[in-house]
């Protein structure tokens, strides 16, 4: 089964860039950190996506009585959130742009920690090496680099920044769509590769991640939009190389490509049903001020 080629992985890569060096320049300096210092948001956030979602999706695969290869790759998913595609559908949905950046920030980097020691862990195969060094060094060179960027134009042109910021994050929905149709012929035949059930599956786990991710997003519709979406974006970037080093010559790899495509539509299906619910980022229009 082959992976993502580097073209791909570079487009990919371009939009995470380009999108977090525009929401710095839309919002201001306090609020990320404001988000981040609201510790039973992120409780609520953490309890789901390390806790609530793993447990559920190991349920999911041994109910669905998935062949091993494919319940390991579903399982590391489980345990993997921080999808980076879930801040462009963020912005479809008109959710809490700033919210789904600091869930980014934390989910990214727990993730590349928590996910291969529990992959070590549980599926432990003797062999190959875990690449956390370069998951860390590539994790802070797409988030908290274009983000410093960013934060730092934002305070040297605030006038021009919002603007800037508003062109950025257009520019990032043409790569998205590039980088989406590209991958595209490399989902599908995983996709068709998947049993009924394994597929069932994906899209179960998928769904119970919304409900989860909703339910607990807080009162506020416009932070369980953003909650609901990511939750159920797995973080398809952490599993792949841990996949590809750790599991040679096996089909570990083929459910993580298989839930990349099938997550994509579906949440974009979502998040433009979304955006059409009232509460959304259009109804919190002042901005938290330094």
């Amino acid at each position: 089964m082959e992976h993502f080629p580097a073209y791909i992985n570079a487009l990919t890569y371009l939009f995470v860039i380009v999108y977090m060096l525009s929401v710095p320049l839309e919002t201001t300096s306090g609020e990320i950190i404001e988000t981040l210092s609201d510790r039973h948001l992120m409780l609520r956030a953490l309890l789901a996506n390390f806790l609530i979602v793993p447990l559920l999706g190991a349920i999911l695969v041994y109910a669905f009585d998935l062949p091993l290869e494919i319940r390991i790759g579903l399982l590391m998913l489980a345990l993997s959130p921080g999808g980076l595609l879930a801040l462009q559908f963020a912005r479809v949905s008109k959710g809490n742009l700033v919210l789904a950046v600091a869930l980014l920030l934390v989910f990214c980097m727990l993730a590349i920690l928590v996910t291969p020691a529990l992959t070590l862990l549980f599926f432990h195969r003797g062999e190959g090496r875990m690449p956390l060094v370069w998951l860390i060094l590539m994790s802070s060179l797409l988030v908290l680099a274009p983000l410093l960027v960013g934060r730092g134009l934002q305070r040297l042109i605030p006038v021009q920044a919002p603007k800037l910021g508003l062109w950025l994050g257009r520019l990032s929905i043409v790569i998205f769509i590039i980088a989406a149709v590209a991958a595209g012929r490399y989902r599908t035949p995983a996709i068709m590769l998947m049993g009924m059930h394994a597929i069932a599956a994906i899209v179960a786990l998928i769904l119970i991640a919304w409900v989860v991710g909703w339910l607990l997003g807080g009162p506020e519709i416009k932070n369980r939009k953003v909650f609901a979406i990511s939750t159920s974006m797995r973080n398809v970037g952490v599993c792949l190389p841990i996949a590809a080093h750790y599991f040679t010559g096996t089909d570990v790899a083929l459910p993580i490509l298989a839930f990349s495509g099938i997550m994509i539509p579906m949440n974009m299906v979502f998040a433009l049903v979304a955006g059409r619910v009232p509460g959304g980022a259009e109804a919190s229009a002042s901005p938290v001020r330094e």
